[in-house]
């Protein structure tokens, strides 16, 4: 096969960039070890688009397949800037589409449709300038920037007990992060996350990850955010398999397919979820493009998973290129299939 991994890494110089500007972007050792695992099946050209282009993208050869790691730089639709430009070109990939993936980077576009769906997600408003009235919603509550990922902008602190206390978070997370903030109410219990690799009618869900804040230094609020993923981040934090009952792995399961479901999520996802006070899982968000460091000392969620589920890093991406490709094929792809391209000239 003729391959290509397209990823957004770090910039060599860095130092017009804070810790957080950088928590997105990839690493060369995540490139070499995907490199690696696809070199396996084939010749392996790398795009990264820190340095390269949409018009040098486009001015490649067409490739078999592309694996898509792509965070973007710019917006808050960055995530789906590549797959944008493989739409247009007609070129095949590995994960979800442009619309998938704008409205997934949204925290409260991703509510408004889970909603919808009857998918259970905690009560929230989408917040554009400073508070002037209550929200009506439960405290306590956490505000987050909209649109980031990686636990961008969300700390122990953005925790809150009254209106006062939002208020302040609000002012000053506007003007720090220059979007609207999600604010939603804080479930006291556990927190999963489910890694789901599959596409429409057929999602296996992986073992499940338990956060476990015993493991997580100065966190009394238990916040799964940027400090847990990046100042403090450890292996210790991640049990797996989680020890659930049979009933509560169910619910999370059904609940984390349903949501793929919901969202036209294609080839893999990551599906957060927390439990109220009185065990009831809730979708906090989706991440239809999740980390996957393979390293020991800095892994992620859905590694985590894949490796208690039997499998290799280089078997994990074998795995999602045979997704991909298997959905390409599939007659219920058949409307989208790569291959009806308008030849030029």
């Amino acid at each position: 096969m003729d391959l290509a991994l397209c990823i957004s890494l770090t910039p060599k110089d860095t130092s017009h960039l804070g810790d957080e500007d950088l928590a997105e972007l990839d690493s060369p050792e995540l490139r070499d070890a995907v490199v690696r695992s696809l070199e396996r099946l084939g010749s392996v050209r790398v795009w990264d688009t820190t340095t390269l282009s949409p018009k040098e993208i486009a001015a490649e050869r067409r490739p078999d397949l592309i694996f898509n790691l792509s965070e973007g730089i710019y917006g808050t639709g960055r995530e789906a800037q590549a797959p944008a430009l493989f739409e247009w070109l007609q070129w095949p990939y590995v994960g979800s589409d442009p619309v998938t993936l704008g409205i997934t980077h949204d925290k409260w576009y991703t509510k408004c449709i889970l909603d919808r769906a009857g998918i259970p997600t905690p009560r929230a408003a989408v917040i554009h300038r400073p508070l002037d009235r209550a929200l009506g919603l439960a405290f306590p509550v956490i505000a987050k920037p909209v649109a980031e990922g990686a636990g961008k902008g969300i700390y122990d602190a953005n925790v809150v007990d009254d209106d006062a206390a939002l208020a302040g978070i609000v002012s000053t997370y506007l003007d720090r992060y220059r979007q609207p903030l999600l604010v939603e109410e804080f479930l006291p219990g556990r927190e999963f996350t489910a890694a789901v690799i599959g596409n429409r009618g057929s999602f296996e869900v992986l073992p499940l990850v338990e956060i476990d804040f015993t493991a997580i230094p100065r966190s009394p609020r238990r916040v799964y955010g940027y400090d847990a993923k990046f100042t403090w981040h450890s292996t210790k934090h991640m049990l797996c398999p989680a020890q659930v009952d049979s009933g509560l792995q169910r619910e999370i399961e059904s609940l984390a397919i349903g949501t793929c479901e919901a969202l036209g999520i294609r080839d893999w996802a990551r599906v957060d979820l927390r439990l109220d006070g009185a065990g009831k899982p809730y979708v906090l968000e989706v991440n239809p493009l999740p980390g996957i460091y393979p390293e020991l000392d800095y892994i992620s969620c859905f590694t985590k998973s894949a490796y208690a589920a039997g499998m290799t890093f280089e078997g994990l991406v074998e795995r999602l290129v045979r997704t991909a490709m298997e959905r390409y094929r599939s007659d219920w792809f058949l409307p989208h299939r790569v291959g009806r391209r308008r030849e030029d000239g």
